[in-house]
């Protein structure tokens, strides 16, 4: 249990509740008082660590989705093997944790992106970061591949790389507008193979 004079404790816990909630009803749609009530909280403990919305809005991208997609990428990309196949994998692999529920409420780096890239600076370069971070890591992967022969020489790096987190997020997207997880199975199986192709 969370002791309430833990200020560690108390604001990763504001962070989690916070997320959730973003999560399931959007930035704009999370409401502080209704971090106040999940959490037990009073508002002047929210405020204390963070003075305002947007603080704990940019506070959630940096400490928490930042924090959880770059440790499932990195090692992900990370693992012994052809480059290709622990690139496909990487996409493939995600595809056993999803479940319906996933499906219908989405991404939560994707759809914070959507929301608030065009109304917040702030969010913008923190999500695009992130995306950024991931795409480095599969343009590393794939150039060195090429290095091994084992990707195609003629195809571009960061291009490649770009490309397949974009599909990557259509596929999501689509998926969920359709709250459809056997589309979402299907585009990421079709993705490996597109992968899979990248082989001289």
């Amino acid at each position: 249990m969370v002791r309430k004079n833990n200020p560690t404790q108390t604001r990763q816990l504001i962070l989690e509740m916070a997320a959730n909630l973003i999560h399931q009803h959007g930035y704009k749609g999370m409401r502080v008082d209704q971090v106040v009530e999940n959490t037990g909280l009073t508002k002047g403990a929210i405020y204390y660590h963070f003075p305002n919305k947007q603080a704990l809005g940019y506070a959630v991208v940096d400490d928490m989705l930042r924090t959880e997609f770059r440790s499932f990428w990195q090692q992900a990309l990370a693992l012994e093997g052809n480059p290709l196949e622990v690139l496909a994998n990487s996409f493939v692999n995600m595809t056993g944790d999803v479940e319906q529920c996933d499906i219908e409420v989405g991404c939560p780096l994707t759809n914070l992106g959507s929301e608030m890239s065009f109304e917040d600076e702030g969010f913008r370069t923190r999500i695009n970061q992130v995306f950024d971070e991931w795409i480095e890591g599969i343009e590393s992967l794939l150039q060195n591949g090429q290095q091994q022969n084992l990707v195609r020489a003629n195809i571009d790096p960061k291009k490649t790389a770009r490309f397949l987190v974009a599909a990557f997020q259509g596929i999501q997207c689509s998926s969920k507008y359709c709250k459809d997880v056997v589309r979402f199975e299907d585009g990421v199986e079709y993705l490996a193979e597109l992968i899979a192709n990248l082989k001289p």
